[in-house]
């Protein structure tokens, strides 16, 4: 009886040690997703923990020779996780950069403690091996790659052999499970220095108004998506009062982000004198908070641009303003909202010399512009400003987007205001990231001081004779569009000096649009020569003839004729200075 005893207690398992509760287990990823877990820990202790993550497939890594080594995804560890501390975003444990043991198949296995200080903290995973991808276009999510099927080449060997399936990360200590608010309050510990934050919606823009009252160090905390070729989400920060930009997010001034080699940031301090500011901050269409499509940054919750201000004495010289480019209710002509193949204009007459500012967005690509805006003096026929683009800067978004934001000294008299846009990437129909003030797509002029004196601005009104020193119209065609063959009679009681204004189309010596004066039996006894013509502004076969004849007294048709392209409204290339004189007008010469 007792030896059976003895027996029964040798043979009896060793009471077991409590097994932790896990603090973070992320598992069963698919080959796109990635997951936070957040902790608390009342007082310093060492985890246990064990992670399973992916290097680059060794057959697809980049020589670091090569110039863009670090611009390519293939250097990017397909599957990674990491720990930050949520009050400081430090990165306390990374897989990437800890001792690991690699397996021949790429993966990359941890097992082991770490040992935190009491706080808050978050877990990371972020699992992409279906990034690496020729179908990477096409593929949102997982439901993506099993819609794709077959056709899809996605992931790689992760995917093709399942080892996706063993990537993930579990923590075990003593600590618990943090709350949504726990954590809040945990990241709310970096933000309370916070002056501005900046964070736009997908496909979109955002800008915070900020005005300093003393000079401030101001640090700069900002996370985007950057190649050496393209800046796709980014930010800047512009003084309001100089309209220049004093700090500008660019792939040079930027530091890897962790992640896909896209992931750039800044951490940086700036001294900024006393001013109004707006800082800005432009997202693409993909690769961010609300969908990622690759391994994202370190600190993915500060995604987009945050300034902070340590000093709370300082802080207190700091307050928001409301900022608009274009001051409302003060413009004297505003056309914005342009879209595809619009061709808009406004007149307005200025009684007084004035210093105007311009305000302008438009599309443009190696110093050409296909979407923008020019003012015509009226009565010379002649443009005083254009927007060309070697005068644009970025507009943020696209690279394409371009703007002018500037200041001209205009003289009293009428003048006309144009837009042009061609057939693609227009005002909420964009066909590439849009600028940073979208609503703004167009032209917009308003006075210098942003102060509207209705006193000073007028009526358009056409001049009668074109110029100064001209009396009314003896007769006129005008807005001519294609295949016309227009006609007008005038009659002139005695020999008179006139001024012809005519506008057309010509080439290599050969009229196309083009206009003539008849005399009562039918004789041409004026017509528009292209070797007498000069040009007329925009496209090369923009032609113009501004002079003076003498006719005797009699009776004239004015004619003009028109080809089946390239006319009043409906042009196949730029269109003139000025298109509303497209076809001819004939003014009697005032007597002296």
């Amino acid at each position: 009886m007792h030896l059976a005893i003895l027996l029964a207690l040798v043979q009896a398992p060793a009471p077991q040690t409590p097994q932790a509760p896990a603090l973070v287990d992320i598992h069963d990823l698919t080959p796109q997703e990635y997951r936070v877990s957040a902790f608390i820990l009342s007082a310093p202790q060492e985890l246990k923990l064990s992670a399973v993550g992916a290097e680059p497939w060794p057959d697809r890594l980049r020589n670091r020779d090569e110039r863009r080594w670090q611009d390519d995804e293939q250097t990017t560890w397909p599957a990674a996780a990491w720990i930050l501390d949520a009050r400081t975003r430090a990165v306390v444990w990374d897989l990437r950069s800890a001792e690991t043991r690699r397996e021949s198949n790429g993966l990359r296995h941890f097992d082991g403690t770490i040992r935190l200080a009491a706080g808050t903290y978050e877990a990371h995973y972020a699992s992409y091996p279906s990034a690496f991808s020729p179908f990477n276009r096409d593929i949102k999510d997982f439901r993506d790659i099993v819609r794709l099927g077959r056709r899809a080449k996605y992931g790689g060997p992760y995917v093709e052999t399942g080892l996706f399936r063993q990537f993930g990360i579990t923590i075990t200590g003593a600590g618990r499970s943090a709350s949504h608010d726990e954590l809040k309050a945990a990241q709310g510990a970096f933000t309370a220095s916070a002056i501005v934050t900046v964070v736009p919606d997908r496909n979109s823009s955002a800008r915070k108004g900020f005005e300093i009252t003393r000079p401030t160090k101001v640090e700069v905390y900002a996370i985007g998506e950057l190649t050496l070729d393209d800046e796709l989400d980014y930010g800047w920060i512009m003084n309001a009062d100089t309209r220049q930009r004093v700090w500008s997010m660019t792939y040079a001034s930027t530091d890897p982000a962790g992640g896909a080699a896209k992931n750039r940031m800044v951490h940086e301090t700036l001294q900024l004198k006393p001013g109004h500011y707006v800082a800005y901050f432009v997202s693409d269409d993909s690769h961010g908070p609300e969908e990622w499509n690759g391994v994202p940054a370190t600190d993915p919750e500060f995604w987009g641009l945050t300034l902070r201000v340590a000093d709370a004495a300082a802080r207190t010289a700091v307050k928001p303003f409301e900022y608009e480019p274009v001051p409302q209710g003060q413009t004297i002509v505003s056309l914005i909202g342009i879209r595809d193949d619009e061709m808009r204009s406004a007149g307005f007459a200025l009684r007084r010399p004035m210093d105007v500012h311009i305000y302008a967005l438009g599309e443009g690509t190696r110093d050409h512009m296909s979407d923008y805006a020019w003012i015509v003096d009226e009565e010379q026929h002649k443009r005083v400003w254009s927007m060309r683009f070697e005068d644009t800067e970025h507009a943020g978004g696209a690279e394409k987007n371009r703007l002018f934001d500037g200041t001209m000294h205009l003289a009293p008299g009428n003048y006309l205001v144009y837009y042009k846009s061609d057939g693609s990437h227009s005002y909420n129909d964009w066909n590439g990231a849009p600028p940073a003030e979208a609503r703004y797509w167009g032209v917009s002029v308003f006075p210098a001081s942003r102060r509207l004196n209705p006193a000073d601005i007028g009526p358009f009104m056409r001049a009668a004779g074109g110029g100064p020193g001209n009396d009314v119209t003896v007769s006129h065609l005008e807005h001519m569009a294609n295949d016309e063959d227009a006609r007008a009679t005038f009659r002139l009681t005695e020999a008179t000096r006139l001024r012809v204004l005519a506008v057309g189309e010509g080439r290599d010596d050969d009229m196309f649009d083009y206009g003539w004066i008849e005399d009562g039996g039918g004789r041409r006894v004026w017509e528009m020569k292209y070797d007498e013509t000069d040009p007329a502004g925009g496209a090369d076969k923009n032609r113009i003839f501004d002079g003076v004849i003498t006719l005797p007294a009699g009776a004239y048709v004015l004619r003009y004729r028109s080809d089946g392209s390239h006319s009043y409204n409906d042009w196949n290339d730029d269109p003139p200075d000025d298109p509303e004189s497209w076809g001819i007008a004939v003014f009697r010469m005032t007597r002296r």
